[in-house]
């Protein structure tokens, strides 16, 4: 079992000059998809900066579609450079460039990302942004699973160590179906449970998981992991350094009587500064 279609997302905002070809994003991606033998869907979004009203001075629209014109040249020339770099690695892949406002983006990436089996996106630390929100629309909207890479992470993008973050939960259970192409490539798959989470519905029931993990993979043990100062996110983090693991498997939470936006703790942290790629499902 692999995947056969991996879905990047490149976010630009009002500039591409940041951006360059060889991303960590990219490479990130190009080694996932080559790992897998997959096609790579590459989409390149870039919010355009809208025109003022027309009682405003036509010079301003002027230089507002002048730089439009450039974003859209840059990102042509990005895209056209991913490609090469996938395929210089053997990868076939497809580019398209979303030049429109914030929601025809978001609904283009979430398109493209239910036409993979995976998605692919780089966290963004700060609180809001546009690309922390195009994120999120794709986490909660596409129906796929999501891994979220560090920034300029550098780490392998083929599964070694494996962390799978357990909690007896639907979406747990989704998260570790979905993540199954890689579990079973992986060196060595463990699944952690984290005592003292506040949420009484939540079993911890660990031993069950790694057995039926047991049953695909070739290397699965289990760890009980005491929660540091009450912050689940914060444990998983921890262990995923100290073990030295290059992808985390968790579910995705959003709060209840919130729209997607508004997330659970845990997936908040996880999505915003993630220790590792973090492969997410809800």
């Amino acid at each position: 079992m692999t995947y056969k279609t991996v879905f990047v997302g490149e976010v630009f905002g009002s500039s591409l000059a940041e951006k360059t070809p060889g991303s960590a994003l990219t490479r990130y991606a190009v080694e996932l998809a080559a790992s897998q033998g997959a096609h790579l869907d590459i989409g390149v979004g870039v919010v355009r900066i809208a025109a003022p009203s027309a009682i405003m001075m036509g010079g301003a629209r002027t230089l507002i579609a002048e730089a439009n014109a450039q974003m859209r040249d840059r990102a042509r020339d990005f895209a056209e450079a991913a490609r090469v770099q996938a395929q210089s690695s053997g990868v076939t892949a497809s580019v398209e460039i979303a030049l429109d406002d914030y929601h025809a983006v978001a609904r283009r990436f979430i398109v493209m990302a239910r036409l993979a089996d995976v998605a692919v996106m780089e966290a963004d630390p700060e609180s809001v942004s546009l690309q922390e929100g195009l994120l999120k629309e794709v986490l909660f909207d596409s129906g796929r699973p999501l891994i979220v890479t560090p920034q300029h992470w550098s780490g392998p993008a083929a599964p070694g160590k494996v962390i799978v973050a357990w909690d007896g939960t639907a979406k747990a259970a989704r998260a570790i179906g979905d993540a199954l192409p890689l579990l079973t490539q992986a060196e060595e798959v463990e699944v952690i449970a984290v005592s003292g989470d506040p949420d009484p519905s939540k079993r911890m029931d660990a031993a069950d998981m790694a057995a039926h993990l047991s049953r695909h993979c070739t290397r699965v043990s289990m760890t009980t992991l005491p929660v540091q100062n009450a912050d689940v996110a914060a444990t998983i983090s921890a262990h995923a350094k100290l073990t030295r693991a290059n992808l985390v498997v968790m579910g995705a939470y959003a709060r209840p009587k919130f729209r997607q936006m508004i997330l659970g703790g845990v997936t908040s942290s996880m999505i915003s500064q993630p220790p590792v790629p973090v492969l997410l499902s809800c």
